[in-house]
C-alpha cells in the first residue's frame, strides 16, 4: 500500500483529506501543520508521497518541497493549492499532481492513479538511481566557455525540457560555492514576471534539472540551505570556477611564467555562454574576454622573450581572431615573423593592419609604423 503523508496549516483540511486519501486506498502515516515539524517526521515514516498545502506560514509548501528533495529524490509530490489557472501547468511538471481546494473525490481518484503510475516507475528505476549511470565518484561537468555542455564527462550532453532548466544549470553552475537565494536567482532570470508568478517558475526548473541529474545517475547536486539554491561542489567540474581559481593564482604570483597563463587559458574555450543572450551573463563574459585578450598577449610576449617564436605568432594570431582591431595583438605577430625572418609575413601582417583599421576610419599609429619600418626598412602603406 502506498504510504502518504499530508501537511496544512489549517486542521478541518487535514482531516478532510486524510479521510479521502484512506477512502482512496493510500495508507497516512503521518501529518502536520506546519513544514518544520513536517521535516521531523518525515524521515521516521518514509511516505511515498506528500500532499503539500502551498501556503503555509513559516515555511511554504514549496520551500518544504526543496527540503525534502535535498535528501529523498524518491517521494512523490502532491501540492494542495488555491493558485489559479496561471500555476497549474507549472505545477503539472514540477510535481505528479496538484490539487485545486476544497478537495474534490473525482479530481483526488485522477490523482491516486497518476501516484500508482509514478509510483511503478520509480520501482523500475531504482536500481539505476542506486547505482548511478555514471558510477561511483561521477562528476557533473559543465562548460560555459565556447560551445555550452553538461552532462558526464565523455558522456552525451544533458537534454533539456525547457531553456529556463539549462539557463538555471548555467547560473548556478557559474556561482562557484555560493548560496543563491531563491529571490535573487528569480531577479536574474525572471526580472519581468511577477514574484508569485516567477517562484512558481523556479520551482518547476528546479525540479526539472534535479530529476534530469537523476536520470543520468548524478541525484543529490543541487542543494537547498536557508533559501538559497547551490550545486554540491565535491560533486561538479566547471571550466569556468577552474579558470577564474588560475587567473588568481596568477595575480598571486610574483613572476608568473608561460606554463602557468598556458594552464588557466586551457579553461578559456571560447566566449563566455555565447550561444545564449543571458542578461545576468554580459558584464562577465565582458570580463573574461578583458582577462583572456590581457593573458594571451602576455604569454605571446613571454613566448617571444623565451624565444619560442612560432608559439608567440600562433598566440597573436588568436588574439587578432577576438579582437581583429587591435592594434598591439599585430605588432605582436609582426616581431614574432620578424625573429623567425619572415619578413613577407610582417609586411601581409601590415597590410591586414592597416586594411582593418581603414574600416573604423583609424589612422595607423606611430607606434607600429615604426615596428614596421624597424623590420622591413620600408615604410609600406600610410
Amino acid at each position: 500500500m502506498i504510504k502518504a503523508f499530508i501537511v496544512d496549516d489549517e486542521e478541518h483540511a487535514l482531516n478532510m483529506l486524510e479521510l479521502l486519501l484512506k477512502n482512496g486506498g493510500l495508507e497516512v502515516v503521518g501529518r502536520s501543520n506546519n513544514g518544520h515539524d513536517a521535516l521531523e517526521q518525515i524521515p521516521q515514516t518514509q511516505p511515498d508521497v506528500l500532499f503539500l498545502d502551498i501556503e503555509m506560514p513559516g515555511m511554504s509548501g514549496l520551500d518544504l518541497a526543496d527540503h525534502i528533495r535535498n535528501h529523498d529524490m524518491l517521494v512523490h509530490i502532491v501540492f494542495v493549492t488555491a493558485y489559479d489557472q496561471y500555476a497549474i501547468s507549472a505545477f503539472d511538471m514540477a510535481a505528479v499532481d496538484y490539487l485545486l481546494k476544497p478537495v474534490e473525490t473525482e479530481r483526488l481518484a485522477r490523482t491516486i492513479d497518476r501516484i500508482h503510475r509514478e509510483h511503478s516507475r520509480t520501482i523500475a528505476v531504482l536500481p539505476l538511481a542506486s547505482a548511478g549511470a555514471g558510477g561511483e565518484g561521477s562528476r557533473l561537468v559543465v562548460r560555459l566557455f565556447g560551445a555550452f555542455f553538461a552532462g558526464l564527462d565523455g558522456g552525451p550532453g544533458m537534454k533539456w525540457r525547457t531553456s529556463k532548466e539549462k539557463e538555471l544549470l548555467a547560473y548556478l553552475a557559474n556561482q562557484e560555492d555560493k548560496r543563491i537565494h531563491r529571490d535573487t536567482i528569480i531577479d536574474n532570470l525572471w526580472p519581468e514576471e511577477s514574484y508569485q508568478k516567477a517562484k512558481i517558475y523556479l520551482h518547476t526548473c528546479i525540479s526539472l534539472l534535479r530529476k534530469n541529474l537523476k536520470m543520468i545517475g548524478l541525484d543529490g547536486i543541487v542543494k537547498y540551505e536557508n533559501g538559497g539554491y547551490y550545486l554540491d561542489p565535491n560533486r561538479i567540474c566547471v571550466d569556468v570556477r577552474q579558470y577564474r581559481k588560475r587567473l588568481k593564482d596568477l595575480k598571486q604570483a610574483e613572476y608568473p611564467d608561460a606554463a602557468m597563463i598556458e594552464e588557466a587559458l586551457v579553461y578559456h574555450q571560447g566566449p563566455f555562454m555565447p550561444e545564449d543572450a543571458y542578461v545576468w551573463a554580459e558584464q562577465e563574459a565582458e570580463a573574461f574576454e578583458i582577462s583572456a585578450y590581457e593573458w594571451r598577449l602576455t604569454l605571446g610576449e613571454k613566448y617571444l622573450q623565451d624565444m619560442r617564436l612560432q608559439e608567440a605568432a600562433e598566440t597573436a594570431e588568436k588574439v587578432i581572431e577576438s579582437s581583429p582591431y587591435d592594434e598591439e595583438a599585430y605588432r605582436l605577430l609582426m616581431r614574432s615573423y620578424g625573429a623567425l625572418g619572415k619578413n613577407n609575413q610582417v609586411h601581409d601582417v601590415y597590410r591586414r593592419l592597416g586594411s582593418k583599421l581603414e574600416e573604423l576610419h583609424v589612422r595607423l599609429s606611430e607606434q607600429s609604423r615604426s615596428l614596421y619600418e624597424e623590420i622591413c626598412g620600408g615604410t609600406g602603406i600610410h
